[in-house]
């Protein structure tokens, strides 16, 4: 499509511009704290934030103001969402534009409201369990009947719903105004906004750490001057690749075509009418004066490959044939619009991310970089929160609350290589923004990027597997079933090429199992294979279960000074007093206590410890620990070798009877107690073995090359197969469902879920991670925090409630529900699995003291013990029962390998 360029916006409610400025006689400062690059809602609220927190910041705008995406933008925010830090995050981004306006005078709010359109149960069911989590957060809404619907949104039709939600408090954002807003607040406390500034090249250098080649922002090059800077952030959306090239560091972000146009006057359509949006239809309705603006997530979108510079307040010539699935959806809703004239239309360039969520947080690689972009037309409601994120995470070293999600360093270093990886992820994830958003669902496009060496072994074995982190690992087990995923079809969404892209498409597949099987667990009931993970669980029980953990990030912590090193990254003790061969779960803490990663860490050596962290967070637990080691400036270094490794978990009451004819050492108590590590062979081949559990069981975790994997698993199973044959043990490959569901009756905890950087283990119930230290004087990382928690007492904290309901429920939960003690909703959900052998629905998640005041661990397990608990569930209280152990083996004799007869009969 052609593009045409409009006239920049105009004074109006959000304040007036100024006219084009020479860039003659502009002087630039020589240098700054922080370079921000890119003037539009996220680059002002982040200059704003990063200036209160007293760094001197510029902000560089290479046109005007809100040039590129956020002029355009529809500004419709909303807060109940699927997570709790975007709704935390999307309610401080109305709180500031109502202070900013108070402060400025400079208007960008309007509550209007929002309308959530149920075309189904499911969706209903959603819309209920958003309107829950809303009551932790104090926001209203309501539950409306068609006919409610239609008396508050008179011309829309209703015959078709199944009902709607109402949030009264949401609203639109004026991007001019707010923007304006910024500038304002942010100049008084002292940044510079700098327009018609183009960034002309970003100076970085190479040095070392320990040996170790590293690179840092130093400085940032335009108007033909340099400032001189240690911190740049790319706010700078559909153009970020460009800023990143600049800088040699590669993003998954990809630039599109996204669209909404503006109708003729309509009877009935004013101000006052809610945004409105229809997610079963993938549209949304937002008034305009007595007009509407109409838009949507089409399945077909038009990728914008070569970026242009200059392109400013250019809009594209809309493309109709792809629009119009969007105007079938909208007159299907409101049929009046089919005779309604179109006043204009906007199609503009927008950045989108392979999972829909932006890319936040300092780079992986180099250092000083930071990055707040690829909102996924989502950064207006963002802005403000993600700007007071990023000031935090730039001068306190980690944000304030849980950005996991939105980090950039949820992403491996291979996916920003892979362009067609970026590309097929980037369209799903955009063809399902509206899609309902199930606990397991599996994306299908982008997969095999990165697997373990015994990917085809286990996928000839029935593997369900899971994308994470672009890695494959196993879900699930359906035996005798083809389940591999195949090469993406892109959902028959193109006929021939990708829209915008120089690539062909492949005929949509007649028949794919793995869709079929991943569809058939979308559901907030009871997913059809979930009778293949209970026999998984089973396995694990009464028998033995083989799990492939490859996915897990393992690395080497070596070096003079490792052992110090160790010492103060770790809450336990790592110093002398540990034995060489020995293992620790430990929590590695930020200076406000709060857990950066939760982790085992094995000693080989006074100079040599063995890191295995969670697949998932690998990366980021990477750059946490490369960059604490650089500031500590301990002679020690940290070697990734995540992918020279395969982890084989042998877990269950015969797991040991299994491996013991197999390798060439004792596996006996004596010889390798519970939390130790030894070296040893299996079948010819060298390993390490961990004495560990994650699901509560005996069991060893075989840590192997990653070229010894296949023989060494091959072993293990025709072990496997000879002990069913003389004792009748079931012994079962097993995945990561099993693994949720085993732990969760154990306590075990998940980083992202149960616990994170907003949280401290005091907060997180596994206080006894620091516990040894904190009796001594020993510094370590986070140890003030810790300490002064520990004399203050605390006022949140996590707590397992179990349904009172005997079996499966009817319905399962699924995170996200409140948490209710004597009718006072004191928190909500984080994380919840379905127990298979304790029988019982478990649900983990933090809880608030009375008033948020601060109490001692005995006053708070009193108070806990003593209330009456619900979990509240699509608007209905679910008794439940405060459940102060863990549901399964609280004696933890089974790990220790002491089981009943009846279990070794």
């Amino acid at each position: 499509a052609a593009a045409r360029v409009v006239p920049a916006p105009v004074a109006g409610a959000g304040g007036s511009r100024r006219g084009r400025a020479s860039k003659a006689g502009v002087e630039l400062p020589t240098q700054v704290d922080a370079v921000i690059i890119g003037g539009g809602s996220l680059g002002a609220s982040c200059a704003y934030h990063l200036q209160q927190k007293g760094l001197s910041t510029i902000l560089l705008e290479a046109h005007q103001l809100t040039a590129g995406t956020t002029w355009h933008t529809a500004g419709m925010l909303w807060r109940l969402r699927p997570s709790d830090t975007d709704v935390e995050l999307h309610s401080y981004t109305r709180e500031m534009c109502i202070k900013l306006e108070e402060e400025t005078e400079v208007h960008s709010w309007t509550e209007n409201g929002g309308l959530f359109i149920a075309n189904n149960k499911e969706r209903h069911d959603e819309y209920k369990r958003l309107s829950t989590m809303g009551r932790y957060f104090g926001i209203e809404s309501h539950m409306l009947s068609p006919t409610e619907t239609q008396e508050l949104y008179p011309i829309i039709n209703v015959d078709d719903i199944y009902g709607a939600m109402y949030s009264p408090t949401d609203g639109t954002i004026d991007p001019t105004g707010v923007v304006n807003a910024y500038k304002k607040a942010a100049e008084r406390l002292g940044s510079r906004f700098v327009e018609h500034c183009p960034v002309e090249g970003i100076d970085t250098e190479a040095y070392s750490v320990q040996g170790q080649p590293r690179r840092r922002v130093t400085a940032v090059r335009a108007l033909g001057q340099t400032i001189k800077t240690g911190t740049v952030v790319n706010c700078t959306g559909a153009w970020a690749n460009a800023i990143t090239d600049m800088a040699g560091i590669q993003i998954p972000l990809r630039a599109m075509k996204h669209a909404y146009i503006v109708t003729e006057s309509i009877k009935g359509v004013h101000p006052g009418l809610p945004n409105l949006r229809d997610h079963d239809l993938s549209i949304y309705f937002k008034t305009q004066g007595d007009s509407l603006a109409l838009g949507g997530y089409e399945q077909n979108p038009e990728f914008w490959p070569k970026v242009d510079p200059g392109f400013h307040f250019g809009l594209f010539d809309l493309d109709w044939d792809t629009f119009n699935q969007n105007l079938e959806g909208h007159i299907k809703r409101c049929p009046l619009i089919e005779n309604v004239g179109i006043k204009s239309t906007v199609c503009g360039p927008e950045s989108f991310t392979p999972d829909h969520k932006p890319l936040i947080g300092p780079d992986v690689e180099l250092r000083g970089f930071v990055h707040c972009c690829g909102f996924n037309s989502m950064g207006m409601m963002l802005g403000g929160g993600v700007g007071r994120e990023v000031a935090a995470w730039v001068t306190q070293g980690a944000p304030n609350v849980d950005l996991f999600s939105m980090d950039v360093a949820r992403f491996h270093p291979d996916c920003p290589r892979d362009a067609s990886w970026i590309e097929d992820r980037t369209h799903e994830s955009y063809a399902k923004t509206y899609s309902i958003v199930f606990p397991h669902d599996e994306p299908l496009a982008g997969r095999m990027v990165r697997k373990s060496a015994l990917y085809e072994t286990l996928l000839e074995q029935g593997c369900v597997y899971q994308s994470r982190q672009g890695f494959e690992r196993p879900g699930w087990f359906a035996p005798g079933v083809d389940t591999k995923c195949k090469d993406y079809d892109f959902y028959a969404a193109y006929e021939d090429k990708i829209s915008g892209l120089e690539r062909t498409v492949r005929p949509k597949h007649d028949e794919h199992v793995y869709h079929e099987l991943i569809e058939a667990e979308c559901t907030f009931g009871w997913g059809k294979n979930v009778d293949l993970v209970e026999q998984e669980c089973l396995a694990a029980r009464t028998g033995v279960a083989v799990f492939d953990q490859s996915y897990f990030g393992k690395f080497f912590l070596e070096g003079p000074e490792a052992m110090k090193a160790a010492d103060w990254l770790c809450t336990a003790r790592m110093d002398s007093s540990r034995e060489i061969g020995s293992v620790a779960y430990t929590a590695l803490c930020n200076e406000r206590g709060g857990v950066q990663a939760d982790l085992t860490v094995a000693k080989l050596a006074e100079d040599k410890f063995y890191m295995a962290a969670g697949g998932t967070t690998s990366t980021h637990d990477r750059r946490w620990i490369s960059g604490e080691l650089e500031k500590s400036g301990f002679q020690a270094t940290l070697r990734d070798a995540s992918d020279d490794y395969c982890m084989l978990s042998i877990q269950g009451p015969y797991s040991r009877t299994l491996l013991s004819d197999l390798v060439d050492i004792s596996l006996e108590d004596e010889s390798i107690p519970f939390s130790t590590c030894r070296h040893a062979k299996l079948a010819g081949h060298d390993l390490m073995i961990l004495r560990l559990t994650f699901v509560g069981e005996l069991g060893f975790e075989l840590h192997v090359p990653s070229q010894s994997a296949v023989p060494v698993y091959q072993a293990i199973m025709k072990a496997g197969e000879d002990l069913t044959a003389s004792k009748g043990v079931k012994v079962a490959n097993a995945g990561y469902r099993a693994i949720d569901s085993m732990s969760a009756e154990k306590g075990y905890r998940h980083w992202h879920a149960d616990l994170s950087n907003a949280e401290t283990p005091l907060e997180a119930g596994i206080g006894f991670v620091a516990l040894a230290k904190l009796k001594t004087d020993t510094p370590f990382l986070g140890r003030e925090a810790l300490v002064k928690q520990r004399e203050e007492g605390l006022s949140r904290k996590l707590v397992c409630l179990t349904l009172d309901v005997e079996g499966r429920p009817e319905t399962p939960l699924h995170g996200s529900e409140t948490m209710w003690r004597d009718g006072e909703c004191v928190g909500f959900v984080r994380s919840t699995a379905f127990g298979f052998s304790s029988n019982l629905q478990i649900a983990y998640g933090y809880v608030d003291t009375p008033g948020g005041k601060p109490l001692k661990p005995k006053q708070i397990d009193e108070w806990l013990a003593a209330g009456k608990w619900h979990i509240g569930d699509k608007l209905t209280q679910r008794p439940s029962t405060y459940r102060p152990k863990c549901v399964f083996d609280p004696s933890n004799k089974r790990v220790k390998g002491d089981y009943p007869p009846e279990v070794l009969a």
